[in-house]
């Protein structure tokens, strides 16, 4: 468990920490599960939001420790905010190493949250992802060469990440010095109680009580504080984004091109041209190419070009969000009328938002006010034409925040309603009050 690396982010004390340990934990009380664990596992420390069944675990070091708890669980951040679906993310580290992390539906998978020296691998773990999961599996990550940028992991509100202490507890040891150490123990813990107990009494000195309504309130505008919404100009000019890709630039075809909502209007993009004509070069794809794009080479007959796109969208308003009933009985429906253009198309069901609870002065958690809206989410993904998603329906406007979007060229396919040579998904999160 000493495999572990802690990764500083710039301009916070915090610091992620990256190559834990994760186990499978079943049951009830999985905090409590979560716990012992980690103590069987002989850790000193363990990352669990309390309610996953994944537990990672790992042992620091003396110096570590007093820091700790300024750690925070990396593959636990990236687990928070990817609860639907399966999501890998491959990032290179300034000393030259490669995180790989891999979740699902929120859970971190046991045999990811791993550093990798090599650049094979890390791609094997990768592509043994790939075998297991296909197409269901979104890979995220900076392009090859760049540094990965992991502050976005860290949330204003990252305490389901920490760090956890695991306790101690006796060693193995014979039964009369067992027994020795139990007494000396409750002789030290009594008279530190008795010394805390007369310490209250003298000078006890009431901590200010914590405004439970203004307390969630901080806690909600934290967890939409990276939600955009978009609307039908924010789809129809991603797509236009995509559409106007040049199909060939010297002498290299357009295969396919993909988009994931890398910040607050910015969608990180990459394109995948492949070597047609014979006279094709690096050289010719450079000189004809779009300017600002950068390239990753795959030698000898294809390269990957990697843009960003304006893809709008704005705050997500509670007040503004439709309620569930409405959502199964107008927009659903509103999406089904248009599933005759589409290839495909699936929802997932609704899930309450998650909103970290806060505290009391005491460090209990805080009951939740009445009147405080009760937000959820569910998955929508579209397939069709790429023209058939430009017909989504404005009913979904304001209510979803558009995630991924992709695109495929497959000069063989025979032209229908629902098919063509540009195929296209569209991918997100639909958002609804109780």
């Amino acid at each position: 468990m000493a495999d572990y690396l802690l990764h500083r982010v710039d301009g916070d004390e915090r610091m992620l920490i990256l190559g834990m340990r994760w186990h499978t934990i079943l049951g009830s009380r999985l905090d409590r599960r979560a716990r012992k664990t980690a103590r069987q596992m002989r850790a000193t420390h363990y990352a669990h939001d309390g309610r996953s069944e994944a537990v990672g675990v790992v042992r620091l070091g003396r110096a570590d420790r007093r820091g700790a708890r300024l750690l925070y669980s990396g593959a636990l951040a990236f687990a928070a905010g990817h609860r639907h679906g399966v999501a890998a993310l491959r990032a290179r580290l300034p000393d030259g190493r490669i995180w790989v992390v891999a979740v699902q539906s929120g859970k971190v998978l046991t045999h990811s949250d791993r550093l990798y020296v090599s650049e094979q691998d890390a791609e094997q773990a990768l592509a043994d992802l790939v075998e297991r999961y296909g197409d269901g599996l979104d890979v995220y990550g900076p392009q090859d060469g760049e540094t990965g940028d992991l502050s976005a992991l860290l949330p204003a509100d990252a305490q389901a990440c920490g760090l956890r202490e695991c306790g101690w507890a006796l060693p193995a040891l014979p039964k009369p010095l067992a027994v020795a150490a139990l007494g000396c123990a409750l002789a030290l813990g009594g008279r530190a109680a008795w010394d805390g107990y007369r310490s209250r009494q003298v000078a006890a000195v009431p901590a200010e009580p914590v405004d439970a309504a203004s307390a969630w309130r901080q806690s909600l505008d934290r967890a939409l504080r990276n939600v955009r919404v978009h609307g039908s100009a924010d789809r129809a000019r991603l797509l236009a984004g995509l559409a106007e890709l040049p199909a060939g630039i010297g002498g290299w075809r357009l295969a396919s091109a993909s988009c994931k909502r890398a910040a607050a209007q910015d969608w990180s993009c990459a394109a995948r041209y492949d070597r047609q004509a014979r006279q094709a070069t690096n050289a010719s794809f450079l000189e004809a190419r779009p300017a600002g794009w950068q390239e990753t080479w795959q030698p000898m007959d294809a390269v990957v070009a990697h843009f960003s796109l304006d893809a709008g969208g704005g705050p997500l308003d509670p007040a503004a969000l439709r309620d569930r009933t409405w959502q199964d009985g107008h927009a659903l429906s509103a999406v089904q009328r248009i599933l005759p253009l589409l290839s495909g198309a699936a929802v997932g069901e609704f899930a309450p938002l998650r909103i970290q609870a806060p505290h009391d002065e005491q460090g209990r958690e805080l009951e939740r006010p009445a009147g405080m809206p009760a937000l959820f989410e569910r998955a929508l993904r579209l397939e069709g034409p790429l023209r058939s998603l430009l017909a989504v329906p404005e009913e979904l406007d304001g209510q979803i925040e558009w995630r991924q979007v992709s695109l495929t060229i497959d000069d063989g396919a025979a032209p229908s309603l629902n098919r063509s040579r540009i195929m296209a998904g569209i991918s997100g999160v639909l958002y609804a009050h109780e």
